[in-house]
């Protein structure tokens, strides 16, 4: 059966829900740290807060799903790795810090009016203070990392109170650089799949392997990042990998559920990525010149109908829709997002045997991925 993200499984309705409750535990105390100006902003993105400043209260609009942090902590459970390790949720906790950002920023750039089914935050407290919490809370996802090594004692001596660091083997040590390290590799490329993305704006036809490259930048990083944060170091590679390529088959989905997609699924209006010219996965194909397409005049007309230097007028929206349909886009995109989920499973089953119990929670989040109405 399909799930969309307004239906998930029961299953995986629990996965989420604990995720959500164990990164509001590191995450709400921590934007008391941050300068109050951008803690509002954030706490709003975040979805605890609202409009106001006033509590949102749980389950509300602006509440996202915590699928990254998911990811993370049914990682190390597929792997073995305890549930007392603080770098777990830490590093749970580091990988939201990181998908909000990039969802802060991402609605400056694309002047999206709406996430989560009310006004995105640049539209609530303006650019330049979305910018800035953006800034302010970068350090402290790097921080949380290090937050994890224990505290010095404090002893009694005969000069007063002193602070005795606690005995730390090499790997407690090295456990937080590692974890660090991943998650500024995954910082860069979202920086440079967000480059990428503002140039492809500016061409033409920018071509799939083009926009495949945003994705892997700009999503799958996230997903990586998030199952290597999880895993154990010998099963790290293959979780990567099915972080990738999960990351991937999920931001193309959601460019089809951006043009074709039902408001309710996608708490945006209709078509917004269409009436917003975005160059989604679907018009990259759309675009594209295929000889064995009925009508090779598709791409000519598309092409005209981008290169207008003002809004759209109804029936150019509704033609370059139109358009979009008769190109088969749809239905490469939606192969494209199966192929990229079936490299995701194969991964999967290298690190943890679909005959094991361990990976079940991997495989319902890939599901509730996958196979949503698209």
């Amino acid at each position: 059966m399909n799930t969309s993200p307004s239906t998930p499984s029961a299953h995986v309705l629990r996965l989420l829900a604990a995720a959500r409750c164990r990164t509001d535990a590191v995450i709400v105390p921590l934007l008391e740290r941050v300068d109050p100006a951008a803690a509002r902003v954030l706490a709003y993105q975040w979805g605890v807060w609202d409009a106001r400043g006033q509590p949102a209260g749980g389950g509300g609009a602006g509440r996202g799903k915590a699928l990254r942090a998911a990811l993370v902590f049914a990682c190390a459970r597929a792997t073995g790795r305890p549930d007392t390790d603080p770098l777990v949720p830490a590093g749970a906790a580091a990988v939201e810090m990181l998908h909000t950002l990039s969802l802060l920023h991402d609605d400056v750039m694309d002047g999206d009016e709406l996430r989560r089914g009310r006004p995105a935050a640049w539209r609530v407290f303006g650019p330049d203070a979305v910018e800035d919490a953006v800034r302010a809370l970068t350090p402290y996802a790097v921080g949380l990392l290090f937050d994890t090594l224990p505290e010095p004692a404090v002893t009694a001596a005969a000069t007063g109170p002193r602070r005795v660091p606690p005995p730390r083997d090499p790997e407690t040590l090295r456990a937080p650089a590692r974890a660090t390290a991943v998650l500024g590799a995954a910082l860069v490329r979202l920086a440079q799949g967000q480059a990428l993305d503002l140039a492809m704006e500016r061409e033409p036809s920018p071509g799939v392997a083009a926009t495949l490259r945003v994705h892997a930048d700009k999503t799958g990083s996230l997903f990586a990042c998030a199952c290597t944060l999880g895993a154990t170091p010998a099963a790290a590679a293959d979780l990567t990998a099915f972080g990738e390529h999960l990351g991937i088959a999920f931001q193309i989905i959601d460019d089809v559920l951006g043009i074709w997609g039902d408001p309710a699924v996608t708490g945006k209006p209709a078509g917004a990525d269409l009436s917003a010219r975005k160059k989604s996965h679907p018009v990259a194909v759309a675009l594209t010149p295929d000889p064995d397409r009925s009508d090779e005049g598709i791409p000519r007309q598309l092409l005209g109908l981008y290169a207008l230097q003002r809004p759209w007028t109804p029936p150019e929206r509704a033609e370059a829709g139109r358009l979009l349909d008769r190109s088969g886009a749809r239905t490469v995109s939606r192969a494209a997002a199966r192929s990229h989920a079936r490299a995701a499973l194969t991964a999967l089953a290298r690190a943890c045997p679909p005959h094991e119990e361990a990976g079940k929670d991997l495989r319902a989040l890939t599901a509730f991925v996958t196979e949503r109405p698209y």
